[in-house]
């Protein structure tokens, strides 16, 4: 699997990061980390999880960055690996209510600090945007952590491309690098009428745009649209079926079956599957990007392996 750095930073990230939201509840520890070593014998090295991770489920909290600290520790790996984590997202009960300030970043980062086991993290993001708060004011937050070497590097997760570009004017006049963004975006189109986040960015001409003209690194979840191209089927007739569930309510729509019939048609010259051929075109765009994939299972995360190493 290859890996760059992301631009100005001294931080690597493999082309694969493994999402790793619903480890210690839905996805149990033990197959979590059987995941884990599954895609760092794979030769990836990005770890992508959150404070708030597993924490709208039942249980215990930060069950996704204590379940990542348990097996750093057993397996000695923190120095071969990426570890990027998130803060500041919203009240749980009310998402438009911002958490934003010092006090709550540095809160979210030492809790992720000691759910994890670790001194850093080497790529810390902010979970959300509060688009009252100038962005000067976070950016000092951030260098501030930074310099206090809590953090390597860090990004903006679920900022419009208008506040990066604010962002990237702040850090051009102080020659800083430009922070990475972490969006929404995948070959599939979420389906006009589906349940919608409104604090979610998701890909856009005007983002795509600004990504291209700057080299800006994008991390992109959402990428395998909740499986749409391994769940969608065809009956007897012809027609195409999907089961109830999120990824049909997001995904089922007739320009993501169209798109799935012209990766097939494709994927089949060249020996891949539509999943796996889909994440390849996203790896192909002309600014470096990182696809977050949250494999559930061994069998899925072999599919996401073929997208690499094609």
């Amino acid at each position: 699997m290859r890996s760059f750095e992301i631009p100005g930073t001294g931080v690597m990230t493999s082309e694969i990061c493994i999402g790793t939201d619903y480890y210690g509840k839905t996805i149990p520890e033990a197959d979590a980390e059987r995941l884990l070593d599954m895609f760092v014998d794979a030769g990836g090295i990005t770890i992508d999880t959150a404070h708030v991770y597993a924490d709208y489920l039942p249980g215990e909290k930060h069950s996704s960055e204590k379940t990542i600290g348990k097996w750093l520790r057993s397996r000695g790996v923190r120095d071969k690996v990426t570890v990027a984590t998130k803060g500041g997202f919203p009240d749980l009960d009310d998402r438009t209510v911002s958490r934003l300030s010092r006090r709550e970043i540095r809160e979210d980062l030492t809790g992720s600090l000691r759910c994890l086991g670790v001194e850093y993290v080497d790529l810390y993001w902010l979970h959300r945007d509060d688009e009252t708060k100038p962005i000067g004011e976070l950016i000092d937050i951030l260098e501030d952590v930074r310099r206090e070497g809590l953090v390597r590097c860090w990004g903006l997760s679920n900022y419009s491309p208008e506040r990066m570009a604010e962002a990237r004017e702040v850090l051009v006049k102080a020659q800083k690098p430009m922070p990475p963004a972490q969006i929404k975006w995948g070959l599939a189109l979420t389906a006009k009428g589906a349940e919608y986040d409104s604090t979610l960015q998701e890909m856009s001409d005007g983002y795509y745009d600004f990504l291209r003209r700057t080299g800006t690194a994008l991390f992109a979840y959402g990428a395998q649209a909740k499986g749409f191209f391994s769940k969608l089927g065809f009956d007897e007739n012809g027609d195409p079926v999907m089961a109830p569930g999120k990824c049909r309510d997001r995904y089922f729509c007739r320009e993501n079956i169209e798109l799935y019939l012209s990766l097939k048609a494709e994927g089949e010259r060249l020996g891949l599957n539509p999943a796996a051929l889909a994440l390849r075109k996203m790896l192909e765009s002309p600014f470096p990007v990182a696809l977050i994939c949250g494999n559930r299972t061994e069998e899925q995360m072999r599919q996401t392996l073929k997208a690499v190493d094609f």
